[in-house]
């Protein structure tokens, strides 16, 4: 028996040697093993019986039975070494699994909904390949884990998936995860799937490839990828491509997980999945695990500190795993209270351990940003202040104004402008910025996202402070404001209350970028405020209600951009003629401004853009000069002969006019005929109109004009290139997306005449119309094919929007296709928007606002109600009449209380 337990050892030492190679223990030799123990205990009996006979003086009796109990088992004992002895093979390598179960925490708060939704689309045949995609730390990895460990046998079943649990598990012969990462190569993934089906490994891409492909045809698999920041070649790496809708018997899956949306697209996701943070209720229930009830209970007050360390973190999952694990031993109120201090002033870092920062696996999505321009325009992004909607259009002026975007580069203003939604797009993609408020128009920074982009502005030394984003109404009070203000590069006061700069700022030798706007106490800039900024470039004030601009303006000699709109500023200083590197200048909104003193506009040889939209000031016959180098000009006309006379300045590129007034309007229905507004320099860059103010004008009536001789050649060239023979040139306002009819107050109709609406406006997104008190439709609306946004305001005899009998030959295929949020206020006759049911497949918002006699809405049944919101006082919507019932119990969970104004 001992010689026997010695080979059972050393079996068993090598069975175990070769199980951690990943071999397993063939079930022969297992059972030879199992056979040495059984009979171990056979012989410990006979053992333990002789020695009871002996000492009992036992018969011959019982030694013969031991003797022969004895004999047979050393009969079995020899057999049993032998055939051990013999064993060749003691183990095997097995295929592996089909399903490899993940290490994962538990399923946090907000992902079966998410995990319910792939689950679907893996169960749809005409779905092949699915794209997870989201901000770093939003749980793209735990969802991935979750959906592999759901195919594992006996797992909970989903509630939003129609399979049985059962069913599941039996629907992949194989589900393979595997990470790619940056540093993702064919090579590496292929070693990776090989390594999971169990075949051999190649040294050769193209064998290995095909080896892989072999496997995988036949057989049903899903394939799980994580965290891709580029394209990966399933065809290159040996993966059959899944296709749309399936063919064939085999099910081809694949789901991955990126930071960039853009790879949903490359790699030609079928369906995508945006994960979202989580909202407060789940976020709260997720801090609370981290956190646990020993902490939470340990001090009354220590709960209501929670919910607001929450709700700095803006619901991403990372952030509060991480922030709850390092509260989970902080178990006094003044600890919390120093970590609330320490996230509002962006100091992450200072909570956690060093080993648990997230910052650096947050940065690899500013790192994989395509080009240095761009990681410069999103750092620009966090100058804004917390949960600030930012405008579009502000962020892309303020790029501009920093020389990201060169707009000297560009022949039209607008072009330079779509270079910068494309700068908005890609950070969007790369989940660095998110919607707006208004989806359209603005864009958010999630909290975190800002202090990691004020972390990396720092050069990743909380510390180093070189960008200042602060709020409150003390400046350089104490010696570390002092010296904090004398490092930085760059400070945002955006929105801080101050009243004045009562002290001299200190010298600021490296400050490049001061934004004082949206400060709607500050009305006076001292004297001594601009000399301590030699190096300064951008300055923005608007929205403040100074009066003056201190004549030191002339110190700033490196300024590039210069903001002052929606001030109270009444004349510019002389000053300001010495800014020769200026290249932007301001001035929209500005109703006090009288003077500007002659040759100081002139004079500023470097001028690119000049926006005076929105400002009474007459004397811009100087700006002609500028005609060599500016790209865009914003400017109010208020007579016939302005309007002439700016379309005789062929190298103006016209961006923003507004018409005011016109007292020498001899006939003021023709106030758009071509002859006013035909020239290049309007009509191919114009992107804002508005008309008010004209107390003549009964009627518009836009028509086709005179084609000019410049016009004759755009079109022959234009049917050149087309291969056409023949035409009729179509003059319109190919720029214009903004149109503003305001305090028209004699206007009772505008009529086309030989001209398409959508021919003359063929990308015009917003219109609005106020006080124009005698029109009663705007039906020509119907043919506007990109028409975003309509707003109708104070419009007294309005009947209804859209006359459905007034133009009967609308293109009702057409009709709001794009149409995405209405405004109706102060509209006292209005009785209903268009006879005729519409769909309005964009449309998000309805706002409706003091219409009284508004009875009915044209929504239809097929009319999307996921993203509709209607928003208005309680009382009218209870008034609303409806035909069907079951339209309005569709319609019910989309109406919000809106307070009347």
């Amino acid at each position: 028996m001992r010689q026997l337990e010695a080979i059972r050892i050393d079996v068993n030492d090598r069975v175990s040697s070769r199980e951690l190679r990943g071999e397993t223990c063939l079930e022969q030799v297992r059972r030879l093993l199992d056979s040495v123990s059984s009979i171990e205990g056979a012989v410990t009996r006979i053992v333990h019986d002789y020695g009871q006979s002996r000492c009992l003086g036992g018969c011959s009796i019982n030694f013969w039975c031991i003797n022969r109990r004895a004999t047979h088992k050393l009969v079995r004992m020899v057999a049993l070494r032998e055939e051990i002895n013999n064993l060749e093979v003691l183990t095997a390598r097995l295929p592996p699994p089909p399903v490899e179960e993940m290490p994962q925490t538990s399923t946090f708060p907000g992902m079966s909904p998410n995990l319910g939704k792939v689950l679907a689309h893996l169960d749809n045949d005409d779905v092949g390949i699915i794209g997870i995609w989201g901000m770093g730390g939003v749980g793209k990895t735990s969802l991935l884990q979750c959906i592999n460990n759901s195919f594992l046998p006996l797992q909970e079943s989903i509630s939003s998936s129609s399979v049985s649990n059962d069913q599941r598990s039996a629907m992949f012969d194989h589900v393979i995860l595997a990470v790619v990462s940056k540093e993702y190569t064919v090579n590496k993934l292929q070693k990776v799937i090989a390594s999971r089906l169990g075949l051999l490994l190649l040294e050769n891409e193209r064998e290995q490839a095909t080896a892989i492909f072999r496997y995988l045809k036949c057989r049903n698999f899903l394939l799980l990828l994580d965290d891709l920041w580029r394209k990966v070649d399933l065809k290159a790496v040996g993966v059959p491509l899944p296709s749309k809708p399936r063919t064939g018997r085999h099910k081809h899956k694949v789901v991955f997980t990126t930071r960039m949306e853009q790879v949903c697209g490359s790699l030609g996701a079928h369906e995508r999945i945006k994960i979202n943070c989580l909202e407060q209720e789940d976020a709260w229930q997720l801090f609370r695990e981290m956190v646990g009830q020993d902490t939470l209970k340990s001090d009354p007050r220590i709960p209501r500190l929670a919910s607001q360390v929450v709700m700095e973190c803006h619901g991403l999952p990372l952030a509060l795993i991480v922030i709850g694990k390092a509260m989970s031993t902080r178990k006094t109120s003044k600890e919390w209270q120093n970590a609330i201090t320490l996230l509002r002033g962006s100091r992450l870092p200072d909570i956690v351990d060093k080993d648990e920062d997230m910052f650096p696996r947050l940065k690899l999505s500013y790192d994989y940003l395509p080009d240095d321009v761009i990681r410069k325009c999103f750092l620009l992004c966090s100058l804004w202040p917390e949960d600030c909607s930012i405008s579009k259009s502000d962020l892309i002026e303020c790029w501009m104004g920093h020389g990201l975007i060169d707009v000297s580069v560009f022949s039209d203003i607008n072009d330079a402008y779509d270079g910068g939604h494309t700068i908005i797009g890609t950070l969007k993609s790369a989940c660095l910025l998110e919607p707006g408020d208004n989806e359209d128009n603005e864009v958010k920074m999630h909290d975190i996202i800002r202090d990691m982009a004020r972390w990396i502005a720092s050069d990743e030394d909380q510390k180093n402070q070189k960008l200042i984003v602060q709020s409150g109404t003390t400046f350089w009070s104490s010696p570390a404001d002092l010296k904090l203000w004398a490092l930085a590069e760059q400070v945002s006061l955006i929105q801080s209350e101050i009243g004045g700069f009562p002290n001299a700022p200190p010298d600021c030798p490296n400050l490049v970028t001061l934004m004082l706007q949206q400060n709607l106490s500050l009305k006076l800039i001292p004297s001594n405020f601009f000399v301590s900024f030699p190096a300064l470039t951008y300055l923005d004030l608007s929205y403040t209600p100074i009066f003056e601009l201190p004549p030191e303006i002339s110190r700033v000699k490196n300024l590039r951009y210069l903001n002052l709109s929606h001030t109270d500023i009444t004349f510019l200083p002389e000053g300001l003629r010495y800014l020769s590197k200026l290249k932007f200048l301001l001035l929209r909104e500005l109703e006090h401004l009288t003077e500007i003193p002659p040759g100081v506009i002139s004079n500023l040889p470097m001028l690119e853009v000049l926006d005076l939209s929105h400002t009474r000031y007459e004397g811009w016959v100087e700006f002609e000069a500028l005609t060599q180098g500016l790209k865009a000009l914003g400017i109010t006309a208020e007579t016939i002969q302005a309007i002439e006379r700016l379309s005789q300045l062929h190298r103006l590129m016209m961006w923003s006019l507004r018409i005011r007034r016109l007292a020498d309007l001899c006939q003021p229905h023709h106030l758009l005929l071509p002859e006013f507004l035909n020239k290049h320099n309007m009509s191919s860059s114009l992107q804002q109109l508005s008309i008010e103010y004209c107390e003549t004008l009964e009627k518009l009536i836009m028509e086709k004009g005179v084609e000019t001789a410049e016009h004759s050649r755009y079109n022959a060239f234009t049917q050149r290139k087309k291969g056409r023979h023949s035409a009729n040139w179509k003059w319109c306002l190919r720029k214009l997306e903004v149109l503003e009819l305001k305090k028209l107050h004699e206007l009772k109709e505008i009529i086309w005449s030989g001209l398409d609406p959508s021919a003359y406006f063929p990308i015009l997104s917003f219109l609005r119309v106020s006080y124009c008190n005698k029109l009663k439709n705007v039906t020509w609306v119907l043919k506007l094919e990109y028409l975003e946004e309509l707003v109708l305001h104070a419009c007294g005899q309005m009947e209804r929007v859209i006359d459905d009998a007034d133009d009967a030959d609308a293109a009702t295929d057409l009709a709001f296709r794009s149409l995405k949020r209405i405004c109706l206020s102060e509209l006292p006759n209005l009785t209903v928007i268009c006879c005729s049911q519409s769909t309005f497949p964009s449309l998000e918002i309805l706002r409706v606002i003091n219409c009284p006699a508004l009875r009915s809405l044209p929504f239809s049944s097929e009319t999307p109600k996921n993203k509709l919101r209607i928003w208005g006082d309680p009382d009218w919507w209870h008034s609303l009449e409806w035909e069907d019932k079951d339209l309005e119990s569709s319609l019910r969970p989309c109406f919000r209380r809106q307070v009347q104004s």
